[in-house]
């Protein structure tokens, strides 16, 4: 094979790859999240572990004091971004949600 007709090759194959990082979020249960109503053990039933854990917020206005953060992003090409999910829930001191969202860009 000719040099050009490699590279030609190499760049349709990585130009037409597909990367993904995280995990999609699972959504039967989104609808079902209340503020002060479920706590950790039963976020982490439906959602599973989350792709980080943050404590110790300071100034949240309704004074959450832990933030669990489940993401999912979908990449084409040269790591364009073509779709994106994040699910946020924010639990007080005493492991209940307190604040929660939901947000989705782009197509699958």
């Amino acid at each position: 094979m000719h040099m050009s007709r490699y590279l030609i090759v190499l760049l349709v194959l990585f130009v037409g790859a597909c990367a993904t990082a995280g995990n999609k979020v699972d959504r039967t249960h989104i609808g079902d999240i209340k503020d002060g109503v479920q706590g950790k053990a039963t976020v982490k039933k439906w959602f599973g572990e989350p792709h980080s854990i943050k404590t110790g917020l300071i100034g949240h206005p309704r004074g959450c004091t832990e933030r669990w953060t489940y993401e999912y992003a979908k990449a084409r090409g040269f790591g364009t971004v073509t779709y994106s999910e994040i699910l946020v829930i924010d639990f007080d001191r005493k492991g209940v949600v307190c604040d929660h969202a939901f947000l989705k860009s782009g197509n699958e």
